[in-house]
């Protein structure tokens, strides 16, 4: 049998797989409070798990696309909304768009081949691999996911090429991951943006209560560094990432056009500022903020066309720096925007009322909680809530850990802040399922370059690390 017979057949055995466990949702009884429709997302969902997980080919993706409507939660319309007529669709169109200028410009390869001949770098891997994760991390912060993660992938892209390493060689697998596991933790990194905006903000509307965003970044903030530190570590003693190859790097191996600054680039680099600023300023600023006001009009999507109109008209000697046409037929990977449709569809039907799905999980757990002490309290809602964002939405994981553990906190004697701090971080410990977040919903997508089966691999190890990490500094803190 040829290797492509076999690969044929297989996909046929995984598509009637996919068909069974997707049809489980409608024969399955619903089991209250989970409503009908909730059963026909779940069969959905696990069926779109499994095909995401055993294939790199489109047509999990558009299957899922097919039977989304039908599970009776949203018509076509706003099935539409919430997955192509979505702004994070349109922005991260967009931004392939973007990471494909910043290529076929050369900038990616002037920026890998600077930070890899800088003194301080050469001979020093670790470093370098430290500074991707930081620039990762601080990127997803204050300017989204979508831009924290692609663009260093651009770069470790470049530094992959430059070395030898094909996708999904373990080098190259292990530093996208890496940069999707900051993506995920950027999340819960400052109090004024992300989930821990959203979390914090419920935190204080249901109780009254004041946070402090100070003390509260002299939470985040540590966990973040403790967490590129500790994945690491991980990478060395346990993955055992090899980087003899980048610490044997000659410097030579650039030649002088590598490391020249071309016009090209300048443009190219200065652009990435004016969009960096453009997507962190206004959040700054006060909501009744002209600029502000104008910004969250805008959206993400709009704000990258804004970009891309300035750089569309400039031209120099003639030529057009910036060919929108051209880079979006060469720079966009339709097979991550088809399954990123799909996931973001799960990631806003999940935690609908109309599922029951939500309410399933606080029935199930508040009982859990009864009688702990405070080691196994915070224990177990360390774990149910790592594990249940590895499923679900982030908030919505979050806003029933707090509903089901504050009461019990109370009792025990424990500050509600400490909980709610603990808990607003954990529950972006979530890179494990495609749907777990925004930075997994990407990484999964990024079939060219990572297998699911190697994110599951990493991803255990990983999220024990952090999760502990997350544990340990919260009692630290809160002992002072």
């Amino acid at each position: 049998m040829s290797e492509a017979t076999a690969k044929k057949d297989k996909n046929l055995l995984y598509f009637v797989i996919y068909c069974i466990i997707a049809a489980m949702g409608w024969i399955i009884p619903p089991i209250d409070p989970i409503t009908t429709e909730g059963m026909h997302l779940i069969g959905v969902f696990v069926a779109a798990i499994v095909g995401w997980s055993f294939t790199s080919e489109v047509w999990p993706s558009f299957m899922t696309l097919l039977l989304l409507p039908f599970t009776g939660l949203v018509d076509l319309n706003g099935f539409l909304a919430i997955s192509w007529g979505s702004d994070t669709i349109l922005f991260l169109s967009m931004h392939l768009v973007y990471v494909a200028f910043l290529d076929s410009s050369g900038t990616t390869s002037y920026v890998a081949a600077f930070l890899m001949t800088r003194k301080f770098l050469v001979g020093h891997p670790w470093r370098l691999i430290f500074m991707i994760f930081m620039m990762a991390w601080l990127l997803s912060t204050f300017c989204g996911n979508f831009a924290g993660m692609l663009i260093p992938w651009g770069f470790i892209y470049k530094i992959c090429d430059v070395l030898g390493y094909k996708p999904f060689d373990k080098f190259a697998n292990l530093m996208i991951f890496g940069v999707a596991v900051m993506g995920a933790l950027s999340l819960s990194a400052v109090p004024w943006a992300n989930n821990a905006l959203v979390i914090l903000n419920a935190y204080m509307a249901t109780t009254g209560d004041q946070v402090n965003y100070l003390h509260y970044l002299s939470y985040s903030i540590p966990v973040g560094i403790f967490s590129i530190l500790g994945f690491m570590l991980i990478c060395k003693f346990i993955f055992r990432l090899d980087v003899s190859k980048l610490k044997n790097l000659d410097p030579n191996v650039f030649n002088s056009k590598d490391l020249k600054l071309t016009v090209d680039n300048k443009i190219a680099l200065i652009s990435l500022l004016v969009l960096i600023i453009v997507l962190v300023v206004p959040s700054l600023l006060p909501a009744e903020n002209i600029i502000r006001v104008v910004s969250n009009n805008l959206g993400l999507g709009l704000k990258a066309a804004l970009i891309f109109l300035v750089l569309g008209l400039i031209r120099i000697d003639g030529r057009q720096v910036f060919k929108f046409g051209e880079l979006a037929t060469k720079g966009v990977p339709w097979n991550m925007v088809m399954m990123t449709a799909g996931i973001l569809s799960f990631v806003s039907l999940l935690g609908s009322d109309a599922t029951g799905i939500s309410a399933f999980l606080g029935k199930m757990l508040t009982p859990l909680f009864n009688d702990s002490s405070v080691i196994f309290f915070f224990l177990l809602t360390l774990v149910i809530t790592v594990f249940l964002t590895n499923f679900m939405i982030n908030m919505v994981v979050a806003v029933i850990m707090i509903s089901a553990t504050l009461p019990i906190a109370a009792s025990l004697g424990v500050d509600s802040l400490q909980i709610v701090y603990l808990i607003t971080v954990s529950c972006t410990i979530a890179f494990m399922l495609p749907a777990a977040s925004a930075a997994s919903c990407v990484l999964f997508a990024n079939t060219q370059w990572v297998r699911a089966k190697d994110v599951y691999k990493y991803s255990v190890p990983t999220i024990i690390m952090m999760a502990l990490i997350a544990l340990v500094w919260n009692f630290i803190l809160f002992l002072f």
